[in-house]
Order: C-alpha cells, then sequence, then structure tokens
C-alpha cells in the first residue's frame, strides 16, 4: 500500500507540474533538424509515431510530399529530399535516458519459489524484494543516411548502454521504389521484428517507457516479438490524395533465435527461417488497423539435470490484430489481441502438447495539450501447457508525460505499474509493483 500510495502522490504531482510548467527550446533531433520541424510532425509525443511518421518510415526515412493532391503524379521517391543538402548532423541523433525506480516483487501466498530481486538491493522476505534506484536506462546512437537522387538509405541503431551491456541493435540498407503514393521497399541486415511495424497499438515504441504485457510475452521456449535477427524485409504502401488513407503490406524471413532466445546472426545448423507478415491501414485523422502473423521455429533445450536433459525443435505461431482511433485530436483509444500457440514436449520420449496463450490489451492516452499527455493501459492474458490447469496474468499502468521543449525532444515521464505473472510450467505466480520516473533526452 506504501509502494501504492508513494506510486500515485508522485504521478499527481507531475500532472499538476505539467500543467504549469513551461517549455523552454532546446536541440532537436536529427530528422527535425534535417526538415526544419518539430517532433510532433510525426509523433503524438516521442516516440509513439503519428500517421505522418509511419508514411515518414515507409518512404525510406524521407518526408511524404505536401503537394499530393491528385491533380498531377506523385513525386518519385527519387526526388524527395533533392533540394535538402547532406549534412552529417542531419544524419546522427543520440538518446539518452535516466530513471529514478522504486520496485516490489511479491510471490502468491503459498507459492514455494521465492520473488527474485529486481536488482542486487536484496530481500525483505523469503518470497518478496523491493528496490529503489537511480539507473541510466539507456544511451543509444544512430546514423541515418539517404543517399542523393537514389531510392537507397541506411539506418544503424547502436545501443551505447542498456542493461549493462552494449551492441549493435539495428544495422541494415533499405532500398525504397515507386512513387509517393504507391512506394515499395526491400530492406536486409539486422533489423527489428515487431518493433515500430504496423499502425500505434501494435507499435513496441509507446508513450510508456515499457512495451505492453500483450507484446513483449515471453513464452517458456524462450521466444518473443521483441527481437531484432538477421533478414531480409519486403513491403508495399499506397496512398490516397493527402495520404488521407494509407493501406500497406510487409513480410519478412529471418534467421530466427538460438536455443536460449538470442538472436541467430551468424552461421547456424537451423535449415529453416522464421516468417513474418503484417497488413495495415490508417484512416481519418490518425486511426489505424493491424494483423500480424508469424511462424518460426527453433532448438529448444529442455529440463538441464544431467538425467533427463534434451532438445527438441519446437514450432510456434502468433496471429493478432490490433486498432486504436484518435478522437477530436485529445483521446487515442487503443487496443489489440495475440493469440499464441508453440509445440511443447514435456519428456523424451512423449506426446507433443502445446503452450496456448490468449493475450488482450486495451489503452486510453488523453492530450491535455501538445507535448502533455495522460496514459492509462491494462493488458489481461491467459496461458496453458495440457494437462495442466491455465493460469492467467494482468498488467495494469498508469502515467503522466511532458514534453520539457517546444520542439518535443526534451520528455519527462511517470509511471506506475502493477503486473501479476502466472507461470504455466511451474504453476507459480509474481506480483511486480513499480514506479518509475524517467528523463528522455534526444538530439
Amino acid at each position: 500500500m506504501k509502494l501504492w500510495t508513494s506510486g500515485v502522490n508522485a504521478i499527481l504531482l507531475l500532472i499538476s507540474l505539467i500543467l504549469l510548467m513551461p517549455q523552454p527550446a532546446n536541440a532537436i533531433p536529427a530528422f527535425a533538424r534535417k526538415y526544419g520541424v518539430k517532433c510532433y510532425t510525426c509523433h503524438t509525443v516521442p516516440p509513439a509515431l503519428n500517421k505522418n511518421g509511419y508514411m515518414f518510415k515507409r518512404l525510406g526515412y524521407r518526408m511524404p510530399p505536401d503537394e499530393m493532391d491528385g491533380t498531377k503524379p506523385a513525386p518519385k521517391i527519387t526526388a524527395l529530399d533533392k533540394d535538402i543538402k547532406f549534412r552529417l548532423t542531419d544524419s546522427l541523433a543520440l538518446i539518452m535516458q535516466v530513471s529514478v525506480t522504486d520496485e516490489k516483487t511479491v510471490a502468491d501466498a503459498g507459492s514455494t519459489t521465492s520473488a527474485s530481486p529486481a536488482t542486487s538491493c536484496g530481500s525483505d522476505t523469503a518470497s518478496s524484494s523491493s528496490c529503489s534506484s537511480f539507473n541510466l536506462d539507456e544511451a543509444a546512437l544512430f546514423l541515418v543516411a539517404n543517399m542523393p537522387d537514389t531510392g537507397f538509405s541506411t539506418f544503424a541503431h547502436y545501443e551505447l548502454y542498456q542493461d549493462g551491456g552494449n551492441g549493435l541493435e539495428q544495422g541494415f540498407g533499405v532500398w525504397t521504389g515507386g512513387r509517393a503514393n504507391s512506394s515499395y521497399f526491400i530492406k536486409g541486415g539486422m533489423i527489428h521484428m515487431q518493433e515500430g511495424e504496423g499502425t500505434r497499438a501494435a507499435m513496441f515504441y509507446n508513450l510508456f517507457s515499457d512495451p505492453a504485457y500483450t507484446l513483449t510475452n515471453v513464452d517458456p521456449i524462450s521466444f518473443s516479438l521483441d527481437q531484432h535477427p538477421v533478414g531480409i524485409d519486403v513491403g508495399y504502401t499506397h496512398a490516397s490524395n493527402y495520404f488521407k488513407n494509407i493501406f500497406a503490406v510487409s513480410a519478412k524471413v529471418t534467421n530466427g533465435l538460438n536455443a536460449d532466445g538470442s538472436e541467430i546472426l551468424g552461421a547456424s545448423t537451423k535449415s529453416s527461417k522464421d516468417v513474418w507478415a503484417d497488413a495495415d491501414y490508417w484512416f481519418g485523422p490518425d486511426g489505424g488497423v493491424t494483423v500480424m502473423m508469424y511462424r518460426g521455429s527453433k532448438d529448444q533445450n529442455q529440463n538441464f539435470s544431467p538425467t533427463n536433459q534434451f532438445t527438441y525443435r519446437p514450432t510456434f505461431y502468433r496471429v493478432g490484430a490490433f486498432g486504436n482511433y484518435l478522437f477530436f485530436d485529445k483521446l487515442d483509444v487503443l487496443g489489440g489481441y495475440i493469440r499464441s500457440q508453440d509445440d511443447w514436449l514435456w519428456t523424451q520420449p512423449g506426446t507433443m502438447s502445446h503452450y496456448i496463450a490468449n493475450t488482450y490489451r486495451g489503452e486510453a492516452n488523453y492530450y491535455l495539450k501538445t507535448g502533455t499527455v495522460i496514459m492509462a493501459r491494462l493488458d489481461r492474458g491467459t496461458s496453458s501447457i495440457d494437462p495442466q490447469p491455465t493460469m492467467h496474468t494482468r498488467a495494469w499502468s498508469i502515467g503522466g508525460e511532458h514534453a520539457l521543449t517546444s520542439l518535443g525532444n526534451v520528455v519527462l515521464r511517470a509511471a506506475y505499474t502493477q503486473e501479476h505473472d502466472g507461470d504455466p510450467v511451474a504453476l507459480v505466480g509474481t506480483t511486480d509493483k513499480l514506479f518509475k520516473l524517467d528523463i528522455r533526452y534526444m538530439w
């Protein structure tokens, strides 16, 4: 109760400060520098994309043209940005985020499994842990460049620091052809799977610091849509006059994952590829619908004791549908659903069972003014592995976010999240309560 009270009071204080806080100018991110615009041109509040930001990405990181009214042919991709001179500072961007957190994890009553502390702060009892800390969440460097008079672009995302480590997060080349109203692309390299794809309800990057549980659920074989494997991505985008309506399809073929859930980045004995497909439809002021599917396989090391360890290759599926709509340029309502079905083997030899999960998400964000938003999110899910009973997961969050600059490149955010996870293998549950105050700087 103490954690809950402190979290809510901090959020109410932040909302009060938000309403009174000035918005001084500051440095702007690379894309905003290049085109002389504010971050809100492509974002509701960074990093959540709007329809224009979605088209910017689909056009190979080129700004959608204003003159596409149907009276003359839409400009070719190679003609976009032709009058913009190359500058290195328009291709480089830096993102940093620091936070203060207060977290408590508690195992369900009657559970024989102790809760794992979120950090090394220590345990309150055998079944609970708590921690308050100041953190450097992330420092990341981006390099994005378009070759003049061509459809070729490059994108690199390097984590200088995240979760105690560093390394390349994304790195690919993309060629975009056609015209602004009918374009196609092919992308190859290390690419995000679901992150940043689809309409806003299906995107990992959102107003909260952590993506929705529905999108990030990790199954018992260590698979999640939150990954960045090596692969090829192809897509087509059609837009009506003034980009009022947008229809887009995409498909990816990737190397997939190792047994531990990490991405296969080099040589592998895995001969089959993982396949992802997505279809998006944007309409109205800023509404959208997404359907997606994923089929993959991976080696699974089961049971790590010396007497009964074995390896097999399960196949897993994901099917999802998402939607969002912005009412009166103020209230953004989002929802979604993902169905999971994975092979599961208890013993070898044995009969193949299945991990089945159904997860749902709902979210409402109210924009008090440009750069200022109050958020609420709810996720619920069920999971089971035959013949064991069904386990339930629920997660909810409330928070507020405010851009400290008129350009939108410095964002202050506070949120309280409570999540109860049910483990379908061990049949135990834990509840995690987290209050987080963070500030994100984008140059």
